[in-house]
């Protein structure tokens, strides 16, 4: 990890980070199906819902 990821961290704490974090692959997993035709396949969503449930369940504050 860099020292711009670092400061990055830093500033948003971990939880916001990840999910900031999250919109690269999920505009890559777009771009591929727009942009190249890549399918849109039952495996690919179910594995983007189970990520981003677990990065909630991961960043959710416990009360």
């Amino acid at each position: 990890m860099d020292s711009h990821s670092g400061e990055f961290v830093k500033r948003l704490g971990p939880g916001l980070a990840s999910q900031v974090g999250m919109i690269g692959p999920l505009a890559t997993i777009g771009m591929g199906i727009v942009f190249l035709g890549e399918p849109f396949t039952p495996s690919l969503a179910a594995g983007t819902l189970l990520v981003m449930v677990g990065i909630y369940m991961f960043t959710r504050t416990r009360r």
